[in-house]
């Protein structure tokens, strides 16, 4: 074939912006033999998809003995929106070009939009960002090269003032069984805060005033992740994830307990809460304690809504250790990347400690659609990475 490489490469090895900054990179493309081509055209692309399939029965005409049969129907849901689609030539204009054997280098960049979504997947959606290069090539099929970055829309905690507030739910559960009443069972969920980043530990408290006579036999604490996918026509589709979570010891009848260190979760690298700008999928986060009873009473839960953001508040930028720079890696985000001017809306914090980006904990998804070429050059599989605050 004489391509031996052909590739894009971000002058970010991360591959993580900011909505607002300039993408910025390189085309590289490495020949053993002359090459003839037209021109090497860039797309980057900003896009986010919803797609399910629900199988539903329709009933058939009646038959004489009563009897219906039913077929399966397989409905398929579906929205799409686009942020941004663009298109330029980084070599050529329609006119032949000779590519002498050697190894060649291509600069692109492209200015992002300050309104789009964070980058996000999940089983039923995604919201992608991706860059497409393609060697026009006269009468034979082209070469192309695909990739995807990150995006992060900036969620600052300090812009809300409520979040820096408590939160606390009281619950009283009162056990009957037959005629008889048991005295009541007091708990209560609570939170320091409403707001929380990446490589934070979460802290709740749990209380339990046991006055009854049921055991609680077990507390179990998770963070749940709620995605709303929403299809054309008003069709939505709900799906709740366990992200991390915690098992708490028995309370027995007619005890007390506190649980406050044994409570605490870290939260992983995952996508800043709601998706501002995205109206096709919502996020949203929430602390569950679920208390399970002995016998044959019911359990009873309790729930907190949790913000997770990118920017953590103020007053806790002294907990966090600053990342050690790798080689070569510079960082990111607005007040530290050298490739991205100050953005006139986003907040200065000169003494916030910058974060790494890790990739998410929902792992890597196929970027591969059915419109790519069969021989194009990528890597199919890609993680979002997420900003992750690390405390001392």
């Amino acid at each position: 074939m004489g391509l031996e490489r052909f590739e894009i490469v971000f002058d970010n090895p991360q591959a993580v912006f900011y909505a607002g900054q300039t993408v910025t990179g390189r085309i590289v493309v490495i020949n053993s033999t002359p090459k003839c081509f037209r021109g090497i055209n860039v797309k980057l692309k900003g896009r986010a998809e919803v797609n399910w399939s629900e199988v539903t029965e329709q009933a058939s005409s009646p038959r004489p003995t009563n009897h219906r049969n039913t077929n399966e129907v397989t409905e398929i849901f579906s929205s799409e929106e686009t942020y941004f689609e663009t298109q330029f030539n980084v070599l050529g204009s329609g006119e032949d070009v000779n590519l002498n054997p050697g190894e060649h280098f291509y600069p692109f960049n492209y200015v992002l939009p300050s309104n789009l979504p964070s980058s996000f997947k999940g089983d039923y959606g995604h919201v992608r960002y991706t860059i497409l290069a393609v060697v026009d090539r006269p009468w034979k099929f082209d070469y192309e090269a695909k990739a995807a970055f990150t995006v992060i829309s900036p969620l600052d905690l300090n812009a809300d003032p409520k979040l820096a507030a408590p939160l606390s739910k009281e619950k009283i559960k009162i056990f009957c069984c037959m005629c008889c009443t048991s005295a009541p069972v007091y708990a209560t969920l609570s939170l320091p805060c409403g707001g929380v980043v990446p490589g934070e530990s979460l802290a709740p408290t749990v209380e339990v005033d046991n006055k009854s006579r049921v055991s609680i036999s077990q507390i179990k604490l998770q963070l749940i992740k709620t995605v709303t996918y929403k299809a054309r026509g008003g069709n939505d589709k709900k799906c709740k994830v366990s992200i991390a979570e915690k098992y708490l010891p028995k309370v027995k009848r007619g005890a007390s307990e506190v649980f406050v260190r044994e409570a605490g979760m870290q939260i992983p690298p995952m996508p800043p809460s709601n998706l501002d700008n995205c109206s096709i999928i919502d996020l949203d986060y929430h602390l569950n304690a679920y208390f399970v009873t002995s016998g044959f009473h019911f359990d009873f839960e309790m729930r907190l809504p949790v913000v997770v953001g990118t920017i953590p508040f103020s007053a806790n930028f002294g907990q966090f250790n600053a990342p050690q720079a790798a080689e070569n890696i510079m960082p990111v985000g607005w007040n530290f990347s050298p490739s991205a001017p100050q953005l006139d809306e986003a907040p200065n914090y000169p003494d916030m400690p910058p974060p790494s980006y890790e990739e998410s904990v929902f792992g890597a998804k196929s970027i591969q659609e059915k419109s790519d070429n069969q021989y194009m050059f990528m890597n199919k599989n890609f993680a979002p990475m997420y900003p992750v605050y690390r405390q001392s």
